[in-house]
This record gives structure tokens, sequence and C-alpha cells, in this order.
């Protein structure tokens, strides 16, 4: 049975794609049959995944999936053996309007994705940093959701808005919605305050389970930038930490 996660924070900045990136990669590194899925309008996973071959994919894109203007299998693009990607493009924000004004919008893109399914173990969708019809779609079509954060005031405080808007998901169109874990991301061990600030997430969110710390690594965004996953990048201390992300992940959705 396919398991859909989405990566989700409506903070912009806290590394959504980057997670959701090195995931997919890991998961695939692990066996598992992947798609990636990019509802995100700045498409910084596809530019992630396939570079500039994202100018190719601007009829058959995820909003041209979601309008219904192409089949589930013509927006697929193949990354690598286990990883395929169902690609964001600049043109993705124009199709909002189309959404927003169809039949059961906030299943739109359940509905596209159920063709593909059979296909694969994991979808791991990358979702935008703001609330709209693209985030709402996203956790409408998901199993579970994972949350990075920054370990800031700020990032702290503003999980409160995830989770009513999780609530909200579960009460209208997912009932079956479940947090897999927060994921506490650009961790540093230079100053206090990180773990000053773990500490008082625990305090204030004690139900939300906490996956795996990611640290800060420069190699994240420059492996990012190059289209390539950390695993290939040569950065051992955040490949580690990316691993172990993905093997918690399987023995939780798997066990």
């Amino acid at each position: 049975m396919t398991v859909i996660i989405s990566v989700a924070n409506q903070k912009g900045g806290v590394g959504k794609t980057t997670v959701a990136l090195n995931l997919s990669y890991g998961l695939a590194r692990r066996g598992r049959r992947v798609l990636a899925v990019d509802v995100d309008p700045q498409f910084n996973l596809t530019f992630g995944l396939i570079g500039m071959k994202v100018l190719d994919y601007e009829n058959s894109n995820v909003g041209s999936l979601m309008t219904g203007e192409i089949r589930a299998d013509e927006a697929r693009a193949v990354v690598s053996k286990n990883l395929h990607l169902i690609p964001s493009h600049l043109n993705l924000s124009m199709k909002e309007l189309d959404i927003l004004n169809g039949y059961n919008r906030e299943r739109k893109l359940h509905r596209a994705l159920t063709p593909l399914l059979p296909d694969y173990d994991y979808v791991i969708i990358d979702t935008p940093p703001s609330m709209g019809i693209f985030l709402i779609n996203a956790l409408t079509a998901s199993d579970y959701v994972v949350i990075p954060l920054e370990l800031s005031y700020f990032g702290i405080i503003g999980m409160q808005l995830m989770f009513n808007l999780m609530e909200m998901i579960r009460e209208e169109t997912n009932e079956n919605l479940r947090l897999l874990g927060l994921i506490p991301n650009k961790f540093t061990r230079q100053t206090t305050v990180p773990k000053t600030r773990l500490k008082e997430l625990k305090e204030m969110y004690p139900n939300a389970p906490l996956l795996t710390t990611i640290p800060k690594a420069i190699a994240l965004e420059r492996a990012q930038a190059l289209g390539r996953s950390i695993y290939d990048y040569g950065d051992a201390r955040a490949s580690k930490a990316f691993l172990r992300l993905t093997d918690q992940i399987i023995s939780l959705v798997e066990s």
C-alpha cells in the first residue's frame, strides 16, 4: 500500500524542500519506489531534482495534472532508478484560479495521483510556505505530515498554525491525516540557543513526536543547487542524519 507524506510548514525558510529531496533520495536508496510531487509554485524541488529540464514541463506539470489537462502518466519525469517526479513549473500559480473554481477543489491532487499509486511505495509531497489551495490539496491527499522547523522562538510558536490547519483538514477533507513527526532542522551546537529551543519545543508540544535532528550544513544547500542529493555530495554528518531519518520513517510507517 502506498504511503503519502507531505512535508509541510506554513513558515518559509525552514528547509522543507531540502527534507523532501533528501528523504525521497533516501527512500529510493533503501529500495523503495518513490514519487516526489512538487506543488510549490517556486518549484525548488523540481529544480533540485531535474535542473533546467523544468522548462520542458510547461504543459505537463502538477498544475496541468490537477486541472485535468493531461493524464497522470504524462506528468512524470524519471530522476533515477527508484525515483520519479511530478514537477512544478513557473506557470503553476496561473493554474490556481482554475483549481479554485473547479468542482471538489480540495481533492484535485488526490484524484490525480490515484492512478499512479500502484507504481510506488511512497509519495513525498513538497508544499508551499503558505496556506492556500496547493497546501490544502497536499494535506487532503496525504496519510502523514512531517513538519521541518528551525529551533527559533518564532519557529516554535508558529507550530500552532500548522496544528490548527491539520485539525481543520481532519474535520473537513481528510479525517485520517496523521502527524508523523517534527524534524528539527539546521541544528547547530555552536550556541546554547538551539538546545534551549528544543527543550521548549518538547515542553510546548509533548504529544508531537520528534524525529531525527538534521544538522546545519552548507553542503545541503550546495548539493541541492547542483541537483544532487546529500548522499552524493560527501558531507558525512548530514548524509548520516538523513539516512537515520529515512530509516526512522520506514520503521514508523511499515511496522
